[in-house]
């Protein structure tokens, strides 16, 4: 048994919250569905050190974490039917955002255009508390 196939168990992932106005940041990695740009934890990696590595993979960016508390959100993946824990933190940009082989695309939603949009995870119950 592996621990995916445990449903009491959490996956964390470390996702970045990036703002335009009254916009977030979302990615298409595989398929048709969207989430925050971020990634699961290696081991013995920090949260904050996971999140660089993350956005310099998918979207080859530096960024600058906001000196703030983090969003937990424990929420569902419905791509791999598991549950995960989801560390939020803002950021800050500190270059220009590009497409990778891990991002198809790349947009920033709205709250409404975000609650339409089809996401990896049940993470639009908690869409609210980010916008």
């Amino acid at each position: 048994m592996q621990l995916k196939d445990i449903k009491a168990a959490y996956r964390v992932t470390v996702k970045g919250i990036v703002r335009d106005g009254n916009r977030i940041l979302f990615v298409r990695e595989r398929g048709d569905t969207w989430d925050l740009p971020g990634g699961g934890l290696e081991h013995g990696e920090s949260l904050h050190k996971a999140l660089r590595r993350e956005f310099r993979e998918e979207l080859q960016v530096k960024i600058d974490i906001v000196d703030a508390p983090p969003i937990i959100i424990p929420t569902w993946n419905t791509k791999f039917d598991d549950p995960v824990l989801i560390i939020a933190y803002e950021v800050r940009l500190l270059s220009d955002l590009q497409t990778t082989p891990n991002v198809q695309e790349l947009k920033f939603h709205n709250l409404i255009e975000a609650k339409a949009a089809p996401l990896d995870s049940t993470l639009i119950d908690k869409l609210p508390a980010l916008f």
